[in-house]
């Protein structure tokens, strides 16, 4: 009983594992940085462009004279009408910006006297990196429960033994009990 209840929690552990890993793993694949801008013009910087489909886009470190700007309105951007193109964040915190649920081509701009130290990070879309989410923490719940079980298993005692008499015995000893 001890073995089969270790068995059992390494298994579970193996699968909680797989789980994390693929989740990750598919968190990271659907994960795109972007960290250098060009420089089309003297204090106007670029990102490359983004062609998203329901993303999640978090941007750290904006810039102060910057945003996510839809692609075709690149050329009649400056530094004075940047407000008026670009697109609302959703949410805002710990120096960073979160879009959520883009459609289309967008480009980040900035405008700035030196290269922005802006990071773009995008995300699949919003169920899909949810889904990935929930396998890593759901590996994570497996693992730790397969540790539990795996040491239960290991600590546990060994049942008494019940000793099977045979019938012969059973009465041979029979008579010798006191009474």
């Amino acid at each position: 009983m001890r073995t089969r209840t270790l068995t059992i929690g390494i298994i579970i552990l193996v699968i909680g594992i797989v789980l994390a890993a693929v989740g990750g793993n598919d968190l990271r694949n659907r994960t795109t940085s972007v960290t250098t801008f060009t420089q089309p013009t003297p204090g106007e910087y670029v990102s490359a462009k983004l062609t998203l489909n329901d993303s999640v886009v978090v941007v750290m470190s904006p810039a102060t004279i910057g945003g996510m700007v839809p692609s075709q309105d690149i050329g009649a951007v400056t530094s004075t009408n940047i407000g008026s193109y670009a697109i609302a964040y959703n949410s805002s915190a710990a120096s960073s910006l979160t879009y959520i649920g883009l459609r289309g081509d967008f480009n980040y701009v900035v405008f700035s006297s030196a290269q922005p130290a802006t990071k773009i990070d995008v995300t699949g879309s919003l169920s899909e990196t949810v889904a990935s989410g929930l396998l890593v923490l759901g590996g994570i719940v497996c693992a730790v429960a397969g540790i539990v079980v795996a040491i239960v298993g290991v600590v546990r005692k060994k049942p008494a033994k019940n000793p099977a008499n045979s019938e012969a015995e059973y009465y041979a000893n029979r008579d010798r009990t006191p009474q």
